[in-house]
């Protein structure tokens, strides 16, 4: 088995890998290039406050994930009611849909053209691409799943506000894979509401019960983290990453900055949960040119968390509220998640907005950036200018891996470079190019790090 492993990303997968090695009398080194381990999984904390990056809670329907979790509050961290909301047509829609939303609420007009645009596109469908599913884009994949009425009137608009690339440019694997529900299949849910034992849809998994700790989402990352360090792990904090070779004997070298510093470790594997393209350009010898291209073919959106400290209470009626035609994507409410977020009294309505790095807005100030929302904030009675006392920013830079319909060559082209090399295994949702809920990415760390424990078979390790 693997003596001493070295983990690139403090996030919730690089944590979880290192809280099942440590267990199992693993050598564990995780170098998080922050202050704070979490990931996008983090809170931010500061004075009295707390915010988390975008709205999490913690839901499975795998028991064991789920038993382990909640097994780090013992009897803390208690099921929270998630209410989530679409701002659609100038009306409110629950999330789940149920049946009285789609008549009354979204109306009984756009309900029949939408029930005759799916119809008709079952009996006339669209030219698909059968022989290639690679090629399928979302604006395939929604058209055949809803119609053309849904398409364009509400998948369509939402998606490209969120993405910043036409649907005609997405692959169809970026709905993740538990969305990909026919449109018959959703009816029968909304009517049934119920579980089945037959894998588990979006709808399914939203119904599962759900979890939030006491002290903000951040908590679970922060006692997983401290699961490793009672296991005698080390977690190297503001260390980022600069070099990797792989040396002679199969062990790893890993050159890393920490506090402008320059430092070295070897174990003998490395799990990496850092964006794959920075993982390939930082192993030596360096790799060939096509996979260098490739490399710079597969990009990330990034993620801006704009967070407004307000005495008003209870703004969204909901943890979480979705919008079209806003400068923001998505608005929750802190005190919805936890009333330990903020001071008595106080509340943070946090607002999220996609973009790419070399985008304006990146590098614009949090005071920038609510001067771009709070017309729309205000225009929808949420806040006015003096009902914010202060503000919060935070900004993840690798939050979701863009699909672009080439994605699919590019990404197997680094994999299959990335398993020349025995001793790297990439792991989550920006190691593996692949989007995952929390709950999925402590599973594969689980199982990742139960391959490195195993013995060696033939003289190789069987991971």
């Amino acid at each position: 088995m693997a003596k001493r492993v070295i983990i690139l990303g403090g996030g919730v997968s690089g944590l979880s890998a290192g809280w099942r090695l440590s267990e199992n009398g693993v050598g564990v080194d995780i170098l998080e290039k922050s202050s704070s381990v979490g990931g996008l999984a983090a809170s931010l904390r500061e004075d009295n406050y707390c915010m988390d990056i975008g709205p999490h809670s913690f839901f499975s329907h795998d028991q064991e994930i789920l038993n382990m979790v909640i097994g780090l509050f013992g009897d803390e961290m208690k099921p929270i009611l998630r209410k989530v909301k679409f701002y659609y047509r100038g009306k409110f829609v629950d999330y789940p849909l149920t049946v009285q939303n789609v008549f009354f609420h979204i109306g009984l007009s756009f309900s029949v053209r939408a029930a005759g645009s799916f119809i008709k596109g079952k009996l006339m469908p669209r030219r698909r691409h059968a022989a290639n599913p690679e090629k399928e884009t979302v604006e395939d994949w929604a058209i055949e799943s809803f119609g053309k009425h849904l398409y364009y009137n509400f998948f369509k608009p939402y998606t490209e506000q969120f993405w910043k690339v036409p649907c005609t440019e997405l692959s169809s694997t970026a709905i993740p894979t538990h969305t990909r529900m026919s449109f018959a299949n959703t009816l029968r849910l909304i009517l049934r509401r119920k579980v089945s034992g037959k894998g588990v849809s979006l709808i399914e998994r939203e119904m599962l019960p759900s979890f939030y700790p006491d002290k903000c989402f951040g908590e679970i990352a922060e006692k997983i983290a401290a699961k490793v360090r009672d296991n005698h792990g080390q977690i190297h904090l503001n260390s980022e990453a600069a070099g990797i070779n792989i040396l002679a004997d199969g062990k790893v070298r890993v050159s890393y900055t920490q506090d402008g510093q320059r430092k070295e470790l070897f174990a003998d594997r490395l799990i990496s949960t850092i964006p794959l393209p920075a993982l390939i350009k930082m192993i030596e010898p360096s790799a060939p040119a096509d996979v260098i291209a490739s490399s710079d073919q597969l990009d990330y959106q990034s993620l801006i968390i704009l967070g407004m400290v307000t005495r008003r209470q209870k703004i969204l009626d909901s943890g979480y509220t979705y919008f079209l035609d806003r400068p923001y994507n998505r608005l929750f409410e802190m005190n919805e998640f936890s009333p330990r977020s903020s001071p008595d009294d106080e509340n943070i309505l946090g607002a999220e907005i996609t973009c790419r790095q070399d985008d304006a807005i990146w590098g614009a100030t949090k005071e920038d950036i609510f001067d771009m929302c709070i017309g729309s904030l205000s225009q929808d009675r949420y806040l006015g200018p003096g009902d914010v006392k202060r503000l919060f920013l935070i900004k993840a830079p690798n939050a979701y891996p863009i699909y672009r319909k080439d994605y699919a060559g590019h990404l197997i082209r680094l994999m299959d470079h990335v398993r020349r090399y025995d001793s790297i295994t990439t792991l989550g949702r920006c190691g593996e190019f692949l989007y995952m809920d929390i709950d999925h990415c402590i599973k594969k760390a689980f199982d990742c790090a139960s391959n490195l424990i195993k013995p060696y078979r033939n003289g190789r390790n069987t991971a």
